[in-house]
């Protein structure tokens, strides 16, 4: 891979840290951006406040590809402050870092997280061609992919990863999961029929990589594995890779609303997503089947 020098948002979460220790082990120049001075080996780190509109133009001068990951976390309660905050983190921060590079004149590769939740609730099956859903998570994902502004506009290559549940060895939900795994007790949740897409750290980074070596891909991407799973395959599988009882009963949907509120739709919602553009561009996953990739993360 030619030498380039790459900016990355968000460079501190889960994808962050493992795109930016590959980048850093393949001698690329890194640059992050966040809301403190970061301290990752390899990299070069510059500050932003979204809120007040302040990016320094030094971090995004002479940059070839820009990866933007940073927003709120989904993962804590949705009071309504925090419902602000995941929306305002995406919209604010996308709109702030395209106004920079605009100014920058960055001619090169823009890679924007997005998530499949823009597909909503439901079973059947969705294509990148899918129109969006419904819901809080689906109006939030729509309204970050829109901040990028349109294609007219922009004399730079967009792609858009519209992101499964990572799984890693190395944090995410998946890190939640095990202790509860490990002592005998995972269950499917609500129905258990609620469709689970998901991907392997991996092959979000080899993606990242892919997208920027090839320079017909455009827009968006479902950035999964190639078969979704149900809720309960999920568990079952998981169980399995640890080899540990799955005999628990599904935990009722009622006692996780109670207990989390309108959050708990990330775990009782769900669907299934095909990456029908990676199969047509012969995209090569290494971790294609989920027991295997839950196998690689657990040891």
């Amino acid at each position: 891979m030619k030498p380039q020098t790459w900016l990355i948002t968000g460079a501190t979460g889960l994808v962050g840290r493992a795109l930016t220790a590959h980048l850093v082990s393949l001698g690329q120049d890194v640059r992050t951006l966040g809301r403190g001075i970061q301290t990752l080996p390899g990299t070069t780190s510059f500050s932003w406040d979204v809120t007040q509109g302040h990016l320094p133009l030094e971090a995004v001068e002479g940059v070839d590809v820009v990866v933007h990951l940073a927003a709120a976390s989904v993962g804590q309660r949705w009071t309504s402050g925090h419902r602000k905050a995941i929306l305002d983190s995406r919209v604010q921060g996308t709109q702030l870092l395209r106004q920079s590079l605009l100014d920058s004149n960055f001619q090169g590769t823009w890679i924007q997280a997005s998530a499949v939740g823009l597909y909503g609730n439901t079973s059947s099956p969705c294509h990148e061609s899918t129109p969006a859903g419904s819901g809080f998570l689906a109006d939030v994902a729509q309204a970050w992919e829109r901040a990028i502004g349109p294609s007219e506009d922009r004399p730079f290559r967009v792609v858009t990863m519209r992101l499964g549940l990572v799984l890693s060895p190395k944090g995410g939900t998946l890190e939640k999961l095990l202790p509860i795994y490990r002592f005998g007790l995972g269950a499917p949740l609500g129905s258990g029929e609620q469709g689970m897409a998901w991907i392997h750290i991996d092959d979000v980074v080899a993606f990242t990589l892919w997208a920027v070596q090839h320079p017909q891909a455009e827009g968006p991407f479902n950035v999964v594995a190639p078969h979704s799973v149900n809720n309960a395959t999920f568990s079952s599988t998981l169980a399995k890779a640890l080899n540990r009882p799955h005999w628990a009963p599904r935990v009722p949907g009622f006692a996780l609303r109670l207990a989390m509120g309108d959050m708990a739709s990330l775990l009782l919602e769900g669907q299934i997503v095909v990456p029908q553009r990676l199969n047509e561009a012969g995209f090569e996953w290494q971790h294609p089947e989920l027991q295997g990739a839950l196998e690689s993360c657990v040891g």
